[in-house]
């Protein structure tokens, strides 16, 4: 986390002795059970970035905490598309309005433009370092990521690339210059 560039600019935002707690959120529709029948969850999941990636993509850690779970959208019952349209509507609505109580907290960096607004966190050394939470990351496949943002499956909720052309290999404009670079990359 602290080689990105959002790094050192928040770093230089904030007092010297401030402390960044990055916050990784992550969601995936899941089945609880195999008993549950067609029934899922759709967790959201929290962790920070000041740990290191060994502990805290090593699952027996338990790195990760489960603050809420989304509501899952009802079925369709293709009444209408005004119905669908409008239902589509209200699913968005409450996904963002989960997502802002949830994420309340740490939207706000900091909180009300005030640099001494940090929350006092206990430290593994006894120590109480005036820390900033900030939602740094949110881990998602495509399908969960066309649910949170409200876009159609085979849409690429991120680019302009055709239907036609999903799953295709698109090559950099400038293929040589992308190949020379690419080799004096691989020979360092």
């Amino acid at each position: 986390m602290n080689s990105a560039d959002w790094w050192w600019e928040t770093k230089d935002r904030l007092p010297p002795w401030a402390t960044i707690v990055p916050l990784i959120c992550g969601s995936d529709e899941t089945q609880p059970t195999d008993f549950s029948g067609d029934k899922n969850a759709w967790p959201i999941y929290l962790t920070i970035g000041n740990m290191h990636s060994s502990i805290r993509n090593e699952y027996s850690y338990l790195p990760q905490c489960v603050p809420a779970c989304l509501p899952l959208p009802p079925k369709f019952h293709r009444n209408s598309t005004s119905d669908d349209r409008a239902q589509r509507d209200i699913n968005q609505q409450v996904l963002c309005d989960i997502a802002t109580i949830v994420l309340e907290r740490v939207t706000g960096f900091p909180a009300g433009g005030d640099i001494n607004s940090g929350a006092l966190w206990p430290c593994s050394d006894s120590a109480m370092p005036r820390c900033w939470p900030i939602l740094a990351s949110w881990l998602v496949d495509h399908m969960e990521h066309a649910n949170l943002m409200g876009v159609k499956y085979n849409a690429g909720p991120k680019c302009q690339t055709p239907k036609d052309k999903l799953g295709s290999l698109i090559l950099p404009p400038d293929l040589e210059s992308h190949q020379r670079k690419s080799a004096v990359f691989q020979q360092k």
